[in-house]
């Protein structure tokens, strides 16, 4: 009997997902084992982040694809976690061509923003991009300049949203199924072209062509930075209150603005996270949810346009992040809690504990696991990779 498998890989804290579908020709029968490959990254710092975790990954993929081209390469969203891996494969694991030799891709999807010249296209998602990356720029030299003034999770939030490494890895992937075999994806695009499958079946639920409305609002910051030495970089100062201000409610204001960062990184993160492509395969009567790392936001946003329908498998999104799996009605809307059928339900979560606070989120997983079987990298986190099967007739 056919079975399709979801192999979700342990890169510790972030996404790589293999989905190996049998896929019937409806003219003549025949099968032919086609691959998908989802992401692929980690963080860059704390527990979560690990390049030698990369090297078994490659391997089992050009393993699994038996000398055939992987039919489908999905680049969910412009994080670290989620992009860094093939481009740090193809420069320092399988460089000068070897990785395209090993795993030749004949088509990719790439969130709709990551297309060149986007936000010319789209003005009002380039005025909130513009707004990010200053205020991304000047916390960057305000932790550059004073590293002891914030804890170290938020240095992690800053790595995984580094606008020049992110371009880097979106620049390698454009490439890797040529122009021909790229397509840039938002819910409504037309997909007939758009992959090599006869049987399985696809739509693109998120995000929308338009992400300017994932892009949230930024806290005023006045972090204190002045020119340095020559040769050397901003300094943080400690202002002086103004004649006739009083010193302790100037200082508080200080203070206020500088706790910005906090609230302006989470800005920028949940603008990527919630321009996630979110898309869902259906393959012999079940139905397979990916949705990168889509926050509340997307969900909203989803269950507005009426896309959101009962599923048989959910990738949870966010790493099982409190943010990343809607409640009440948007939570049933995909995993009622009677089941449409008498098909098992089935939750994956790719996480890793000790790199964000509270991910992934004890009562998150609870609410899941009341729905669903849900399993997770880190019931065996000495395993290489978890797999998630679906039996077809």
């Amino acid at each position: 009997m056919d079975k399709l498998r979801v192999r979700a890989y342990n890169v510790r804290f972030g996404d790589a997902i293999l989905v190996s579908v049998p896929d019937r020709d409806p003219a003549t029968g025949d099968v032919t084992p086609r691959h998908i490959l989802i992401d692929v990254g980690n963080v860059l710092a704390g527990e979560g982040g690990l390049d030698d975790v990369f090297q078994p990954v490659i391997d089992d993929v050009v393993e699994q694809l038996e000398g055939r081209p992987l039919a489908l390469y999905v680049m969910t969203h412009e994080h670290m976690d989620h992009v860094q891996g093939l481009l740090h494969a193809a420069t320092k694991i399988y460089p000068d061509g070897e990785l395209a030799e090993k795993m030749p891709v004949d088509f990719a999807w790439l969130s709709a923003s990551a297309e060149e010249g986007y936000y010319d296209r789209f003005p009002d998602a380039r005025r909130k991009k513009l707004q990010l990356l200053g205020a991304y720029d000047e916390i960057e030299r305000y932790l550059a300049a004073s590293p002891e003034s914030v804890a170290e999770p938020w240095r992690t939030l800053l790595l995984n949203n580094n606008p020049r490494k992110t371009a880097d890895c979106v620049e390698f992937l454009r490439e890797l199924a040529g122009e021909d075999g790229t397509t840039y994806v938002h819910r409504g695009i037309d997909l007939t072209d758009a992959h090599p499958f006869r049987e399985a079946t696809f739509e693109i639920w998120a995000p929308e062509e338009d992400t300017s409305d994932y892009y949230g609002s930024f806290s005023p910051m006045h972090l204190g930075l002045m020119p340095g030495p020559a040769g050397a970089g901003p300094v943080a100062t400690r202002p002086l209150p103004p004649p006739g201000v009083d010193a302790g409610a100037f200082y508080e204001l200080i203070e206020m603005r500088r706790s910005g960062i906090a609230d302006n990184l989470l800005a920028i993160d949940k603008a990527a996270n919630n321009s996630s492509v979110v898309f869902s395969l259906a393959w012999r009567g079940w139905t397979l949810l990916f949705p990168g790392d889509a926050e509340i936001r997307s969900w909203q946003t989803m269950e507005r346009e009426g896309v959101l329908r009962p599923v048989h498998f959910l990738k949870v999104s966010h790493h099982g992040s409190h943010n990343g799996t809607p409640e009440a009605e948007l939570f049933d809307s995909i995993l009622p809690e009677v089941a449409p059928d008498d098909r098992p339900r089935r939750a994956l979560i790719s996480t890793w504990n000790d790199t964000y606070s509270g991910i992934p989120h004890d009562p998150t997983n609870e609410r899941l696991a009341d729905r669903c079987e849900l399993v997770s990298i880190l019931d065996e986190p000495e395993l290489a990779w978890i797999d998630v099967e679906f039996e077809g007739e």
